[in-house]
């Protein structure tokens, strides 16, 4: 008896566990569907218009950046004047906060927790490059720079390239604190940021201005020595991690990308190298092009493990590991070499000024859009604007890489040039407002 009933006891046990196992399997793969559709890069929706926030008529010089979920509007206003106000993109009528103690202001950028505004510059050619805390817009750093400078805001560094001196200088934009000062005769352009965001990058505006980031967060730079050397400096102290000379004259590509460094002499007929940062005495591999006259037009990164190079009439992709060829195409004058999933969004230069195709991952044209220039959203797609700004209401389109195909997305009256977007955004500067609209749905994530 007993026997019995404990038997029916672990079958009902048997029963509820099995069920139990059911109930979890069932919610685990509805969560995985929703999650995996959430994650749909190419989502996208016709523009909802959200709100709009008031441009006053003396307004000049009208300017917005979309930092994801929150937008920073800025406008001269008049004698010198500028101000400054963040706001919540879904709710951009209510003001997070404003700043109207600027003045000369050129431009802004958002970028890890801070907005960087970079005054115009005066008579001299001296101008201020100021720092504010994102979340209130109180300035907690500001540098002086001259035209002859180069400088970059690389995570938490700021680093600066004086012409006068001819020396780079690294300093914690925290702390105050200088890092290093370095010697570098060769000039603004003979140091390098070393880019490992091209994968998550997005440009926010027709300039390319990258939008979550510069173009590195990584606190390494390279730069030119002498003997043409190339040295790799962490920026935490100055303290050099790799040397070697011999290794690149003034004038050649140099791309640091992730842990490699790659350069390409500016010679016809060139051999592109690649180097381990730590280790730059003997290159990894090497690549010449077959065409004898060629000259290399940019290194840059084209996908996972991929490295792309442009000449005049050929673009190659190449492993980053081996060297070896992925895939070799005929382009005419290619400018950009974009990553979008594992395909290539191309640009090359043509009658109507530029084209944009899009690259398949043996190299083959999926589709083409003459007149077009593309900007990244994600790793799955990216939009489509005018190459030529036209005058009144122009169309945009978003396009899903994975398949090739294109959707409009709605007209708006404003120029190309005066809008900038995020993953979910758009907002355009027009004659009377800051316009916002969302261009994904609610729950888009990436």
């Amino acid at each position: 008896m007993h026997r019995h009933v404990r038997s029916l006891w672990l079958s009902e046990r048997a029963r509820w566990s099995a069920s139990a196992v059911a109930v979890l399997a069932v919610v685990l793969l509805i969560f995985s569907v929703v999650y995996r559709v959430s994650q749909r890069p190419y989502g996208f929706e016709r523009f909802e218009r959200i709100g709009g926030v008031a441009l006053p008529a003396d307004s000049e010089r009208a300017r917005a950046y979309l930092d994801g979920g929150r937008a920073f509007l800025g406008r001269a206003t008049g004698a010198g004047g500028y101000e400054l106000r963040a706001v919540d993109s879904d709710k951009p009528g209510v003001a997070l906060w404003t700043n109207t103690g600027l003045s000369d202001v050129e431009t802004f950028r958002s970028a890890r927790g801070m907005v960087q505004v970079t005054g115009m510059p005066d008579a001299a050619g001296h101008r201020r490059i100021t720092l504010l805390n994102a979340n209130n817009g109180v300035p907690f750093a500001a540098f002086d720079v001259e035209s002859a400078d180069r400088w970059a805001l690389v995570g938490k560094y700021f680093v600066r390239y004086v012409g006068a001196t001819h020396r780079l200088s690294i300093t914690d934009v925290g702390t105050g604190k200088p890092m290093a000062d370095l010697d570098q005769p060769g000039g603004a352009a003979s140091w390098w940021l070393t880019d490992n965001w091209s994968g998550q990058q997005v440009p926010t505006s027709t300039a390319g201005e990258p939008l979550d980031e510069a173009l590195t967060v990584d606190p390494h730079i390279v730069r030119a020595t002498a003997d043409r050397g190339l040295e790799v400096v962490g920026l935490s102290g100055g303290h050099v991690l790799g040397a070697g000379t011999g290794l690149a004259e003034p004038g050649d590509l140099v791309y640091p990308y992730e842990d490699q460094i790659f350069v390409a002499p500016s010679r016809a007929g060139f051999e592109l190298r690649a180097y381990d940062r730590t280790r730059l005495g003997k290159a990894q591999w090497a690549w010449t092009s077959p065409d004898a006259q060629a000259r290399p037009l940019f290194v840059t990164s084209c996908g996972e493990e991929r490295i792309c190079v442009g000449e005049e009439h050929f673009l190659t992709q190449l492993d980053t590991a081996t060297g070896q060829v992925v895939f070799r195409v005929a382009a005419e004058r290619p400018s950009q070499a974009v990553a979008v999933g594992d395909r290539v969004m191309l640009r090359t230069a043509t009658a109507d000024g530029v084209t944009e195709t899009l690259l398949d991952s043996a190299g083959r044209a999926v589709h083409s859009w003459p007149g077009k220039r593309a900007a990244r959203l994600d790793e799955g797609s990216y939009l489509l604007l005018p190459s030529v700004p036209p005058a009144g209401a122009y169309a945009w389109m978003g396009v899903d890489a994975e398949h090739g195909t294109a959707r409009t997305l709605g007209d708006v009256d404003a120029r190309p040039d005066s809008c900038t977007w995020s993953h979910t955004y758009l907002a355009c500067a027009t004659a009377g407002e800051f316009s916002f609209y969302r261009i994904r749905a609610p729950w888009y994530s990436i």
